[in-house]
């Protein structure tokens, strides 16, 4: 998700504090066979690799396996419209990407967030910047924003893709510095990574996994979109570092079916929150530059539909297409 200042903050805390608080039943709900939970990822990737550390530490907790389903595609779209329709019996649960949010509203699907669903809990993000090759700006972000000023349309970004979030983000910064970059999408951020070291981008914007030309003496950071600096990459300056009010991470949560009763929500949040505090699932966030988003049903809730006003905006200011 494309985060925002104080102001957004404030309405997300506000949203947060007119929902009804979490519900504990006087009897913990047992799920009576194993919970499957859906990933919108396919198998390997960092959201697939934590979401399994956490269902095994989970499953511990509720006394049944839980089974990771992975459904790749349209991140997270597939799933949403299945699990909106889905018997909300606990057995079946999905880890939600906020880009699929995004995707929701390009496509015009008629789902409410988070009235479709049923806000289980907030788990992580992970973390996003730019890279350019190795002295190519001496200067670093500033000075790209100088080069691109003197030259208009001359220079160019990679992204992963058209509408991820360093497509958008980028987007956003170039329009507030008010210069004309190229945006380049490529199938995944690997692939843009290989266009930056081979000079045919000039800059690389997406997932902290761009780092890997860092770590090879390839390329640099210019900047990283978290509130506090990367301790991997302790040079890399964030964007408020660099006078801008953004973060930018890519959180994402557990949700059910929407009115899946209080008692099941309230079992399977008190699970992945014991399971958020086991020292694997602390080690796997650690190993993919991740970060704890720890927030509870009523206060997921909230953010889901801030995010949905705040995408819906980007969507008509950016004049984006599916």
């Amino acid at each position: 998700m494309i985060g925002t200042g104080a102001a957004g903050r404030r309405g997300l805390l506000l949203g947060a504090l007119a929902l009804p608080a979490l519900a504990r039943p006087a009897r913990a709900w047992t799920p009576p066979g194993p919970v499957r939970v859906i990933v919108p990822f396919a198998p390997g990737g960092t959201n697939d690799e934590v979401m399994r550390v956490l269902a095994d530490c989970a499953a511990r907790r509720l006394g049944q396996p839980i089974e990771v389903y992975n459904k790749p595609g349209r991140p997270g779209v597939r799933m949403i419209a299945g699990l909106a329709s889905a018997t909300p019996d606990g057995l079946v649960i999905a880890q939600l990407p906020a880009a699929a949010i995004r995707i929701a509203l390009l496509d015009h699907l008629p789902l409410d967030f988070p009235g479709d669903l049923t806000p289980i809990l907030g788990v992580a993000g992970g973390a996003f910047g730019s890279i350019a090759k190795k002295d190519r700006f001496p200067e670093g972000w500033r000075g790209f924003i100088a080069e691109a000023r003197e030259k208009p349309g001359v220079l160019s970004y990679g992204s992963a893709g058209v509408n991820s979030n360093g497509h958008l983000t980028m987007a956003r910064l170039l329009l507030r510095e008010r210069v004309q970059v190229v945006h380049v999408p490529f199938r995944g951020a690997a692939l843009g990574v290989r266009a930056l070291v081979a000079g045919d981008v000039d800059v690389m914007a997406g997932p902290v996994s761009i780092g890997s030309a860092v770590t090879d003496g390839d390329a640099v950071w210019l900047n990283v979109w978290s509130a506090e600096r990367l301790p991997r990459w302790p040079e890399a300056p964030t964007l408020r570092e660099l006078g801008y009010r953004l973060t930018v991470t890519a959180p994402f949560g557990i949700v059910g079916p929407a009115a899946l009763p209080a008692e099941i929500t309230a079992s399977l949040h008190d699970a992945f929150r014991a399971a958020m505090q086991d020292q694997a699932f602390h080690d796997v966030l650690s190993r993919n530059d991740m970060t704890e988003d720890y927030r509870d049903g009523p206060s997921y809730g909230a953010f889901l539909a801030q995010s949905a006003r705040i995408e819906e905006m980007l969507i008509g200011r950016l004049g984006l297409q599916p």
